[in-house]
C-alpha cells in the first residue's frame, strides 16, 4: 500500500509519515501502483484541493480509502473535502483529523489499512 499525501504545511505528510507506509507527495505520484491510499486536506472552508481533484481524475480507481486534515472551527464544513471526493469518485472516507492528527487517528488508519490488506474491510 502506497500512502499519497497532499499536504501544504506539512500536516498531512506528518500524518503521513507516521502510517508506517510508503508515502510520497501527490505531485510525485507516478501512476505505478495499484493500491493507494490518500491523505488530502480540506481548504478555504471544505474545498477540495485542484492537486487532489487532478489526481482524482486520473487515478481514484487505485484509492482505496483517504483520510482528511480539516479544522473544526469550520462547523459543518471541517473535513468537507472528504465528503465531496466521496461523493464524486466514491472513494472510503476513513477518518478526519485535525493538524497532523493525534496518536489516535494515526492507529485508526493503521488498523483500517491493516484490515483493508487483510480482506476485512
Amino acid at each position: 500500500m502506497l500512502v499519497v499525501f497532499d499536504s501544504l504545511t506539512g500536516q498531512g505528510e506528518r500524518f503521513a509519515s507516521r502510517l508506517n507506509e510508503d508515502t510520497i507527495n501527490i505531485l510525485d505520484y507516478n501512476g505505478e501502483d495499484d493500491e493507494l491510499f490518500l491523505v488530502t486536506r480540506s481548504w478555504d472552508f471544505g474545498k477540495v484541493t485542484d492537486e487532489a481533484i487532478e489526481f482524482l481524475d486520473q487515478y481514484a480507481n487505485k484509492v482505496v480509502g483517504m483520510a482528511v486534515s480539516g479544522n473544526r472551527n469550520w462547523g459543518t464544513n471541517y473535513g468537507a473535502a472528504g465528503d465531496k471526493i466521496h461523493a464524486q469518485y466514491g472513494v472510503k472516507l476513513v477518518l478526519k483529523f485535525e493538524g497532523s492528527g493525534f496518536s489516535k487517528d494515526v492507529e485508526y488508519v493503521q488498523d483500517w489499512i491493516h484490515n483493508y490488506k487483510e480482506g476485512n474491510v
